[in-house]
């Protein structure tokens, strides 16, 4: 069983305190290292992945090689829900973007746990809504907002998923997640730079001022998290 004070995961928070415990006794708590790939599209997803201190991205392979982030995955959420359908394939591949924390549980042993726990189906249940609210948002957002709008969006959304606003995160990286070539990265995060919103050296980065962050960044970051939180405080209630 997981510590009390152990870093928490938000979906799982949310469940009654039984469910909870049954759910994390579970679990096995493993650091993944960034660049780490748990799931591939076309292959049966075998376990369950619930970040604490990590993110994980959803992406999207083209022919070419290119990515682009489908949906991001934090201490929020979790990743790994075809495992929940039966011989139903991973639709993306999922990577490990920021080192962290996950709890992970194998696909047989989720299973069993929602046929058995109706909160645990409920809370699921309305994850995958903001998910689909998130894909949707992400539509909007990659097709009419700027990139600087949508790196601050990006920066933010990433340090409320690790619960810090310090993280690691290469220019190479970053450019493959936005979509954009890694000159406008090194450009977009200059000006940030300069303006004194972001901190940013050899990969690491800091948030140096969150509410100007918030006021630059495009309106899909504020009603991503909005809807989170109308959907799950529905879901605690």
């Amino acid at each position: 069983m997981e510590p009390i004070t152990a870093p928490q995961n938000r979906l799982l928070a949310a469940l009654p305190r039984d469910v909870y415990i049954q759910t994390v006794g579970r679990a096995k708590r493993l650091t993944l290292p960034v660049g780490e790939i748990i799931s591939e599209p076309g292959r049966p997803a075998e376990c369950v992945y619930f970040p604490t201190t990590g993110v994980l991205s959803a992406v999207v392979t083209l022919n070419n090689g290119s990515l682009i982030e489908a949906a991001m995955i934090g201490n929020e959420g979790m990743a790994g829900l075809a495992a929940v359908i039966d011989e139903h394939a991973s639709p993306y591949r999922v990577i490990q973007r920021v080192e962290g924390e996950v709890l992970r549980l194998t696909a047989f042993e989720f299973k069993a746990l929602l046929e058995t726990n109706i909160p645990l189906r409920d809370v699921v249940g309305r994850y995958v809504l903001t998910l689909l609210q998130q894909h949707a948002q992400n539509a909007a957002c990659n097709l009419h907002h700027k990139i600087d709008e949508r790196m601050c969006r990006w920066l933010l959304t990433t340090a409320d998923r690790v619960g810090r606003d310090v993280f690691h995160v290469t220019q190479e990286f970053l450019s493959g997640m936005l979509g954009v070539s890694r000159q406008s990265v090194n450009v977009t995060a200059g000006q940030l730079q300069q303006n004194g919103l972001i901190a940013y050296r050899r990969g690491n980065m800091r948030i140096s001022d969150r509410p100007g962050l918030e006021a630059a960044a495009c309106e899909c970051y504020r009603a991503t998290k909005e809807a989170y939180e109308r959907m799950m405080s529905l879901a605690a209630a």
